[in-house]
């Protein structure tokens, strides 16, 4: 099993400052981004350095547990005996550090000492460990290692005394590079500005905007993303998909009442929204191993596409009877034949309902929906086979 060993014990902090592991980046603290990739990494149970069990802690056990981990908050080191065992394998993280998730993934597979060259890595305050390198903050050591800290002074610095003790073993170091450090990725008791450059790369990272080839997704996105930098870690996303259920059943209520145009312009509104609660909910989890996804969400991807099926169906002569629903039915179910079907590039163009609704919107207003749906399911059909991935 593998066990993640957290901190959130901090130096004598300046006063109104706020410790190194509580900080916020991209709505999260330090810490919780600490274990977000302690999971990733594969650790199973995280033990917690903790003087007292506050709000932070608990939020943090939340977390863990959220994404079916183990959770422990210890105020000893000899405690992590009891929880450590021998054939075990044991990643440490210091205290305020946040580290690259692909550089831990990938040197700490297996038992491993992470470092920085020497220069400029001690003046950044970081643990120098020989003449040429100085410790990332991160390493992997096999769980006996836990029986040679017990051994150890009561208030030693937990992290560090791994640390001598992996060394001593033998243990590989992995120079990685000062990159890292030199474009904020890695960082250590970052300072506000460091987190501003850090937050914008993360959510230019983890953004994820769909192209041109999907122009409106991609200009919903764009705004979702914008947003999302502003509001980070807020109720954004809940708002949006609670703005995007109001107005799908706006839109539903005034086209049951016969005003279609209105009702449509709703829908379209209400799709808008969604598009945009999609890329800020996307970033506001990056990084979680499994992020929750709200009913109303799942709800809301079920039932935006039967809407505009109805409103379609409202918007035709009422004498194509059956064909009213029909026609647009068979549209939006070639196109998520297209988002299964085609090649990367294009899934997102057969996703874009934003584009697809502005694009009928003339259409509901001269009355020849169902002409126009009919016309675009036969274009759809015939991308199809430009644009799906190749069958063996």
């Amino acid at each position: 099993m593998r066990v993640a060993l957290l901190s959130v014990l901090d130096g004598p902090a300046e006063p109104r400052k706020i410790p190194a592991p509580f900080r916020m980046l991209a709505g999260a603290r330090l810490v919780e981004r600490q274990l977000d990739i302690a999971l990733a990494a594969g650790c199973e149970s995280i033990a917690c350095l903790a003087t007292t069990v506050g709000r932070e802690v608990i939020d943090l056990q939340h977390r863990a547990e959220a994404a079916g981990a183990r959770f422990i908050a210890i105020r000893e080191p000899r405690k992590l005996s009891g929880i450590v065992t021998a054939q075990d394998e044991l990643l440490v993280l210091s205290s305020g550090v946040l580290p690259d998730e692909d550089s831990i993934v990938r040197h700490l597979a297996k038992p491993g000492v992470l470092v920085f060259p020497e220069d400029p890595a001690v003046q950044r305050g970081y643990e120098r460990i020989d003449a040429h390198f100085a410790w990332a903050g991160a390493l992997m050591v096999r769980g006996n290692a836990v029986e040679q800290l017990a051994q150890l002074p009561t208030d030693v610095d937990t992290p560090s005394a791994l640390l001598r003790i992996a060394l001593q073993s033998g243990v590989r170091t992995h120079p990685l590079e000062t990159r890292l450090l030199d474009e904020h990725v890695w960082l250590r008791d970052p300072t506000t500005e460091e987190l501003a450059m850090r937050e914008r790369s993360w959510v230019a990272g983890h953004a994820d905007v769909a192209p041109f080839t999907a122009p409106g997704l991609a200009i919903a996105e764009r705004m979702g993303a914008r947003l999302a930098q502003d509001t980070m870690g807020g109720r954004l996303p809940r708002f949006l998909a609670l703005g995007a259920a109001a107005m799908g059943l706006l839109a539903l209520s005034l086209g049951l009442a016969g005003w279609i145009l209105p009702g449509f312009g709703l829908a379209a509104l209400a799709v808008l929204l969604f598009a945009m609660e999609e890329v800020v909910r996307r970033i506001s989890n990056a990084g979680q191993v499994r992020p929750s996804v709200p009913v109303l969400v799942q709800a809301l991807r079920i039932l935006l596409d039967p809407l505009l099926v109805v409103l379609v169906a409202m918007a035709s002569p009422e004498d194509t009877t059956w064909l009213r629903l029909f026609v647009p039915a068979v549209l939006f179910g070639l196109l998520h034949l297209g988002e299964r079907l085609s090649t990367a590039r294009w899934r997102r163009s057969y996703a874009d309902r934003v584009l697809l609704t502005l694009g009928l919107l003339p259409a509901v207003l001269f009355g020849f929906a169902q002409p126009v749906v009919a016309v675009l399911s036969l274009a759809v059909l015939v991308t199809l086979f430009l644009t799906s991935e190749p069958r063996d």
